[in-house]
């Protein structure tokens, strides 16, 4: 797995995250769970499979700052927002190339537009 550039991405994601934001990210990893649970095609299953834990950790870094409201977890859910964030673009891009092979891509994809409409830039 390459390491996604984040030099694009806001340096101050709003955390904790929004309900909305939160929502998002929640959605979009059930959306790849049942892309994963639906497909066959091997190089969509890798794809999904490198960025469906960097979701849930995003996830859970929230609920670990919420709970704590700690400046290293603030710290770690910042970098973990940027770093996802930078990796469902490269994986907005793979699934793109071989939409043809999934049924749901469009609505990954969608999921993943939705999580990145809340960081604006490139």
């Amino acid at each position: 797995m390459t390491t996604p550039p984040v030099e694009n991405l806001p340096a101050n994601p709003t955390i904790p995250l929004t309900p909305e934001l939160r929502a998002a990210y929640q959605a979009l990893y059930d959306k790849i769970q049942a892309a994963i649970d639906s497909t066959m095609d091997l190089a969509t299953v890798e794809a999904l499979n490198a960025w469906q834990p960097e979701v849930e950790q995003v996830l859970t870094q929230d609920d670990e700052y919420k709970l704590s409201q700690d400046t290293a977890i603030f710290e770690a859910l910042q970098k973990q927002i940027n770093y996802t964030n930078a990796g469902l673009k490269v994986l907005r891009a793979q699934i793109s190339s071989i939409a043809s092979h999934l049924a749901l891509a469009g609505d990954i994809i969608g999921g993943i537009d939705k999580v990145l409409s809340f960081f604006p830039g490139p």
